[in-house]
């Protein structure tokens, strides 16, 4: 029950506030009398004057008005347009304690969401580059109403387009080309046809990569995996660290221990990038993928790469199990999952656990979802053995974590 104190705090105060740790999400979060009070960018060690913006049930949400004292942690960001932009919410914070924040919230939400008393968390790998390391980008496109072209990302609050000129955590060659499609917007050399814009990077890294904007026929772009090249729907997905994309392949490799002999099914498999570095190494993978123009482009790489053993499969993956890989013939030795941010469908784990494979590697964007589905894995005969974090995400809030469950 909130002390009289706590009633009294109300839109407006500022507060001088200690930060003691940073959320999952991004914001630091500090006590005023018994209530918490989340504060974006800062850290811990920080001691604020803090304007109240927000006076919640269980909580209180507040803005900077004067940093007292500076974390240790603490650096000056890079970019100009840092906490007014919502794209990045940890430049402000050296990077090593970036991943000693992201391993704590990771265990956290482990602890959390998963309940697992001591999650297997291990330490997290760092981005090879902390900046400059996205291989794309998706702008948002305003026309203000003298026409004038705003692109851009949205600020803080979701609700305005905030132009930017430089973007300090995409690859030079995505800032490039987005500066020469400004311009041509400008000159009215070229529309917006959307009210968003994909630019991926120069696969080599040399030149301003080409700008798609017509999509009355498939349009499809290039990436690089451990020096091989993958066809991938411009407007699909692909790992979005293109310095980091080998490291994560290798560590899938490493967790499956193949060795020849083992059935692998790929779920959520995209244009292949798991699968085809899977097969040489097993009996036989099945990719399995909703997006047929993804699954077009991963039997392209299948053939591309030269492999007999990958077989891919357009459909719902719940169902493509139970009709392809649920009998009394049927094995499964490793699955690997790689879902969306909104993790898997139950459907999907329940057909996990009938398959029973010795191994599921599960892959993901989000921890949170990721607990929540790796508990149900758990508590239907699997073991968690593992969890490794990979900072895919410099300077932001996400964390990407690969995870071993066993039977």
């Amino acid at each position: 029950m909130a002390t009289d104190m706590e009633k009294d705090v109300k839109r407006g105060d500022v507060i001088e506030v200690a930060i003691d740790t940073v959320a999952f999400g991004g914001n630091g979060v500090g006590r005023i009398h018994d209530l918490v009070v989340f504060v974006p960018f800062t850290v811990e060690g920080d001691r604020v004057e803090v304007e109240i913006t927000a006076v919640r049930k269980r909580y209180l949400e507040g803005k900077t008005r004067r940093l007292s004292i500076p974390s240790p942690h603490r650096e000056q960001p890079l970019c100009r347009y840092f906490t007014h932009c919502g794209g990045c919410q940890y430049q402000h914070i050296r990077y090593d304690h970036q991943l000693q924040i992201k391993q704590r919230q990771v265990m956290d939400t482990f602890k959390r969401i998963g309940k697992f008393s001591s999650p297997p968390v291990w330490e997290v790998i760092p981005s090879p580059r902390p900046f400059h390391y996205r291989g794309k980008a998706d702008y948002h496109i305003y026309l203000e109403k003298d026409g004038w072209p705003v692109l851009g990302f949205m600020d803080t609050s979701g609700r305005q387009v905030i132009e930017i000129e430089h973007c300090v955590i995409v690859e030079e060659t995505i800032n490039q080309a987005c500066l020469a499609y400004r311009k041509d917007l400008i000159a009215g050399r070229t529309k917006a046809i959307h009210e968003r814009q994909t630019i991926w990077s120069d696969p080599a890294g040399e030149k301003p990569a080409e700008i798609v904007t017509d999509f009355r026929i498939p349009r499809h772009v290039t990436r690089m995996a451990k020096g091989k090249p993958f066809t991938v729907p411009y407007l699909g997905f692909f790992q979005a660290n293109t310095f980091f994309t080998d490291r994560l392949v290798d560590y899938v490799l490493e967790l499956s221990h193949l060795t020849g002999k083992e059935t692998v099914v790929d779920v959520y498999c995209g244009s292949g990038l798991f699968s085809l570095f899977l097969a040489p190494h097993a009996r036989q993978v099945f990719g399995i993928e909703i997006d047929g123009e993804a699954v077009k482009c991963a039997r392209k790489n299948l053939a591309d790469h030269g492999l007999g053993n990958a077989i891919f499969i357009e459909g719902n993956a719940s169902r493509m199990i139970k009709q392809n890989f649920i009998g009394p013939k049927a094995r499964v030795d490793v699955i690997i999952l790689d879902p969306p941010r909104t993790g898997c469908d139950p459907a999907l784990l329940s057909t996990v656990i009938q398959l029973k494979p010795a191994k599921v590697i599960y892959i993901s964007c989000n921890p949170a979802t990721q607990a929540r589905d790796v508990r149900y894995l758990a508590d239907h005969g699997f073991n968690l053995k593992i969890l490794q974090p990979f900072d895919m995400f410099p300077q932001t809030a996400h964390i990407e974590v690969a995870g071993l469950l066993e039977t």
